[in-house]
């Protein structure tokens, strides 16, 4: 990963480096919506996707900014100063089903400041729970399994910087209950982590999104590449106030 200059003068500059020598990262605070995904620059921030809330933290957990928003917030990536972040936002309003009123959505916000900049609702009935950039800017937005297709497959959307369908891709013999819940990019791969899928975890080529091999891997709420290592997302409910903490714990990377 790089190490990106966000738009505000109040970020801490980043350097391209190394999460911190330790096997645990605390986030601060309990929340009303569990962990989907984090995202690490490379250098001093951390962005932690909760479904109802976002936040910026430094290396330790510590929070920098944080925004309540709408819908059912998933996956997350920084590039070029903006956060941006695949939405359901029909998911709590449909008992988990995809409708006819559901459209597949990414939202823009300031990586620094964590402002709404625009909201991109685009005419594909799906509901999106997962989201990754490849390196010319596009993006791959993985869904909950819709109606339509098998209970043995799940879909993922390629779309255009400016937010145009190119290509739907659906995956053949993937048995999981909701669909795609983290996609990540590295080294011209796609990881694919699955919403109750056994640990599934299915690699594919990034510009062919042709299948390359799969692994036991637990990556779904939120993974982070670190050189010869990962950190996993762990989210919690507490059960006395009805709210989540979360952290992401160092690992083994996938292969």
């Amino acid at each position: 990963m790089v190490a990106l200059a966000l738009a505000s003068s109040s970020v801490v500059k980043c350097h391209a480096g190394r999460m911190p020598d330790t096997d645990r990262i605390e986030l601060a605070g309990e929340y009303a919506g569990h962990l989907q995904d984090v995202w690490w620059d490379g250098g001093t921030n951390i962005w932690w996707a909760h479904t109802r809330q976002i936040l910026r933290t430094d290396l330790a957990g510590k929070i920098v900014a944080r925004a309540d928003v709408d819908g059912h917030n998933a996956g997350c990536e920084v590039r070029d100063g903006v956060l941006y972040v695949a939405v359901c936002p029909m998911q709590n309003k449909t008992g988990g089903k995809t409708t006819p009123d559901c459209r597949l959505q990414v939202n823009e916000y300031d990586a620094a400041t964590l402002a709404l900049r625009a909201k991109h609702v685009l005419p594909i009935n799906d509901r999106a729970g997962s989201l990754a950039m490849l390196p010319d800017g596009s993006f791959v937005v993985g869904c909950l399994r819709p109606q339509d297709i098998s209970p043995t497959q799940v879909r993922m959307h390629h779309l255009s910087r400016d937010f145009n369908l190119v290509n739907s891709v659906v995956l053949d013999n993937v048995e999981v209950k909701l669909g795609i819940e983290t996609i990540k990019y590295r080294d011209g791969e796609l990881f694919l982590s699955m919403y109750k899928g056994k640990g599934l975890l299915v690699v594919l080529d990034a510009k062919t999104f042709k299948e390359k091999r799969r692994q036991i891997y637990d990556g779904t709420t939120g993974l982070v590449f670190d050189g010869d290592f990962a950190w996993c997302g762990q989210t919690r409910r507490n059960p006395d106030v009805k709210k989540y903490s979360s952290c992401l714990v160092r690992c083994n990377a996938p292969k």
